[in-house]
């Protein structure tokens, strides 16, 4: 018997270890993010982080995970089902994968200003948390990524431009929109996952795409292209969510520090953003020898047209219809009021 006291020694040592309380009652939570490390989006969650451990004094810490190192949006979804993360950073195709109607958001030529975007998405705003809160999650904060434009390495004037052989379009990996508006003017993209779209662009497996400025030089893609054109095809958006499981398990306290530090620390971030995307076009143009490409009025209305009517095809698909007749009449209302 004494040869087996040792074994059983271990396990009743390891078992009592997995029902003792953390003597420091420190809670930490698992971040992802395809934001690089030392953009300006992780500068604010840096910050937003120390933040948050300060005023819990030292019970909730957040744990960071930048750079994709996580993998996709998809990825990083799924390991938060699955416990392994907690809580993402996520652009709206990740959201998407969450609750599909948010890609309302992401449809092109939609918003002519940042000023719509803010209005539309704050009249939105109670029934896309409680939608996110029905499928699991707490909505801690929103966010952008800024105006998307087309850079390339071929002059796009035009939508016919697309279709030259000469140009090969990235299409984000679980991005049903854009992959739509490709198929609408008989054009196929390349699909690329966020991660492995500097590889594709240094192979020329790809060599024009849809992007915000900031995002460009944040991801050092910016190199291996030489034109922006200067009509801007949509804005991107995103947000941060936890899931609802590792929220609970906070003290009620912490939960208000959590969600109130991080929703300041988001309307700080939008702003930043914002900024730090005018001077990235700057940047862009001035240092790295990016040249401006016009889109003339006659064609900006051809991009109108097939874009609205890529909203309304994708209508009862990505989103139900009354979503997208609201959107619409919101718009409507707020240009009337300008």
């Amino acid at each position: 018997m004494t040869r087996f006291t040792p074994i059983c020694l271990i396990i009743f040592i390891y078992a009592n270890l997995l029902i003792l309380p953390a003597a420091s009652g420190e809670e930490t939570i698992k971040l992802a993010t395809l934001a690089p490390k030392n953009s300006s989006w992780m500068k604010i969650f840096y910050a937003m982080g120390k933040e948050i451990e300060e005023k819990s004094g030292g019970q909730v810490k957040i744990r960071f995970y930048p750079d994709g190192v996580q993998g996709d949006e998809i990825d990083v979804i799924r390991k938060m089902r699955a416990g392994l993360l907690h809580a993402g950073a996520m652009t709206d195709v990740g959201l998407g994968e969450i609750h599909k109607p948010v890609l309302i958001f992401q449809t092109f030529r939609m918003f002519n200003s940042y000023a719509e975007l803010d209005y539309v998405r704050n009249q939105l705003r109670d029934g896309l948390e409680q939608a996110f809160d029905e499928a699991g999650y707490v909505l801690l904060g929103w966010g952008d990524i800024g105006y998307y434009y087309i850079f390339s390495n071929h002059p796009i004037k035009t939508i016919e431009d697309l279709r030259s052989p000469n140009v090969k379009v990235w299409v984000r990996t679980g991005d049903p929109v854009s992959e739509h508006f490709y198929k609408t003017i008989d054009f196929i993209g390349v699909p690329v996952s966020v991660p492995q779209v500097l590889l594709s662009l240094q192979t020329g497996q790809i060599n024009a795409l849809l992007v915000s400025p900031l995002a460009c030089v944040a991801l050092q893609w910016y190199p291996k292209l030489k034109y922006m054109s200067d009509m801007p095809i949509r804005i991107g958006i995103g947000a941060t969510l936890i899931t609802k499981e590792r929220y609970n398990q906070l003290p009620a306290e912490a939960q208000n520090i959590l969600r109130d530090t991080a929703r300041e620390y988001h309307q700080k971030l939008i702003q930043r953003v914002r900024e730090d995307n005018d001077k990235s076009v700057e940047a862009l143009t001035k240092k790295a020898g990016i040249q401006i490409v016009r889109v003339s009025e006659a064609e900006r209305e051809k991009w109108n047209t097939r874009c609205s009517q890529m909203r309304d095809d994708l209508a009862g698909n990505i989103y139900p219809q009354p979503l997208l007749e609201q959107v619409d009449a919101l718009l409507e209302a707020y240009r009337a009021g300008q």
